[in-house]
């Protein structure tokens, strides 16, 4: 019984470091580096910060003589140039589009205390099993 024990731990052990490392990557901030984008052959350019803030936006002499609405669209593809760009290059960002950390852990701790609830109710039924077999052979 000992040996199912000592699996139960190590099982245990293994769910508590695959909660703590979701936990950490909840928690850790993303570390991106700033971006740029350009449009209408260079006259428009945006850059980003790393929290995506526009922290440059630089028109060329040229650009103010398109239509209020041709700039707009520039300025708006420049930017979005830049922001996929900044998601692109940081692979925490891009897992955050697709995995909630704190969902993740939420489920981890769920589904080891789930676990552990289930080996615990094995290990006491295959207890009570031998408990049963000892006394039949007596």
């Amino acid at each position: 019984m000992s040996d199912l024990w000592h699996v139960l731990g190590d099982i245990d052990r293994l769910m508590e470091s695959v909660q703590r490392e979701a936990e950490a990557a909840r928690d850790r901030p993303a570390t991106r580096e700033p971006a740029t984008g350009s449009a209408l052959d260079g006259r428009v350019r945006v850059r980003l910060t790393a929290d995506g803030r526009v922290d440059d936006l630089r028109l060329a002499d040229d650009a103010m003589h398109l239509r209020a609405a041709e700039l707009a669209e520039g300025i708006t593809q420049a930017f979005n140039q830049a922001w996929l760009a900044a998601r692109s290059a940081d692979e925490a960002a891009v897992a955050d589009g697709v995995v909630d950390p704190a969902a993740l852990a939420e489920q981890l701790r769920e589904v080891r205390e789930e676990g552990i609830r289930n080996m615990r109710a094995i290990t006491d039924s295959l207890t009570d099993a031998m408990a049963r077999i000892e006394r039949r052979a007596r």
